[in-house]
């Protein structure tokens, strides 16, 4: 663990926690063709399933291109804003803003967005998604320096951020600048002070470079949820040297065992649990058709026993390379 001490850090600036009470949940509706191998209609059906899980319990923004309109009112509740909008792509975690608290202000920042590492074209438009998305929130907002996807990071809403060393120093993102000035930068725009640096993310999560929202996240503010397995996954040695990073940072830590694998032309699939939402009152987990489900569902409500845990089937949804936590991004409430 780092301890960034750093003059400059703006203690005024905090990063609310996902468990905290929200405004909305922004979503994006599945659009490019390409990277969904069963067809992006099932893709949009899946995203459909998870925003209207959510729309129970707080108000989630749509975005979509104008002609998937007519379509989305067919798929999505009544209750979901649909807005307009020319993107890309759908994994809003990645492209829309991250809020933050300033000054009893909420601020949207707008990181820089490279589509993971130029990975995926065209992205000009998700390039310009968080402005757009800060606009139309009506939030103040500012622009950040640094190409950072919000899959990439996790905080605990205090002082601590979790992230990987495999993505966040990946030398396709910000090859200019090093560990320390990439602390330095999230420690100014999120009042960050501590940093948990894993190794790596899940084994297979090559189109985010390890994303930290694959492999561990915050359940409080003390405790980190990890997975687990046995000795003849490709993910042993994964989980266990983070889990060694975790336990000297001095976190709690709690484990789940990762789903049995899957493989898709030779290639493992990284499926993950920790890839889950928190919404007002509720838990959105992805479930796998596999028996491990259920430990999952009863360990994700034992560490929320205030909010209603559901699990939805999110293979169509990692089909495309992420999971339920990706497609979506909460716009925290800021009570002034």
């Amino acid at each position: 663990m780092t301890t960034f001490n750093d003059k400059k850090i703006n203690h005024k600036n905090r990063w609310p926690a996902e468990w905290e009470e929200h405004v909305a949940t922004w979503m994006a509706f599945p659009c490019r063709q390409s990277i969904w191998r069963n067809g992006v209609d099932k893709a949009q059906q899946a995203f459909a399933m998870v925003a209207n899980q959510i729309s129970e319990y707080e108000p989630v923004n749509m975005l979509l291109l104008p002609e998937h309109k007519l379509l989305a009112k067919k798929l999505l509740s009544s209750q979901i804003n649909l807005i307009e909008a020319a993107i890309d792509d759908s994994w809003c975690r990645d492209t829309t803003p991250v809020w933050i608290e300033s000054d009893d202000q909420s601020i949207a920042l707008n990181f820089e967005f490279n589509a993971w590492g130029n990975k995926f074209t065209p992205y000009e438009n998700d390039k310009n998604l968080a402005r757009f998305v800060a606009q139309t929130s009506n939030s103040l907002h500012r622009e950040v320096n640094l190409i950072l996807e919000g899959g990439s990071i996790h905080g605990n809403g205090k002082d601590t951020l979790l992230t990987t060393k495999e993505c966040l120093l990946n030398s396709n993102r910000n090859p200019q600048l090093s560990q320390t000035e990439i602390e330095a930068i999230l420690a100014t725009e999120l009042g960050i002070q501590q940093f948990i640096w894993l190794d790596k993310g899940v084994y297979g999560d090559v189109d985010t470079d390890g994303h930290i929202d694959n492999i561990a996240c915050f359940v409080n503010q003390t405790t980190i949820l990890t997975q687990t397995c046995g000795e003849q996954s490709e993910n042993f040695n994964i989980y266990r040297d983070n889990k060694n990073i975790i336990q000297d940072s001095g976190m709690s830590l709690v484990e789940l065992e990762e789903p049995e694998p899957l493989y898709y032309d030779g290639e493992r699939v990284p499926l993950s649990y920790i890839n889950f939402y928190i919404a007002n009152g509720a838990i959105i987990a992805p479930k796998f058709a596999c028996k491990q489900d259920q430990q999952a569902k009863s360990i994700l409500q034992e560490l929320f026993s205030n909010r209603k845990v559901h699990m939805i089937d999110a293979n169509e949804i990692l089909v495309g390379g992420g999971g339920i936590h990706c497609i979506t991004m909460q716009q925290p409430k800021i009570v002034f």
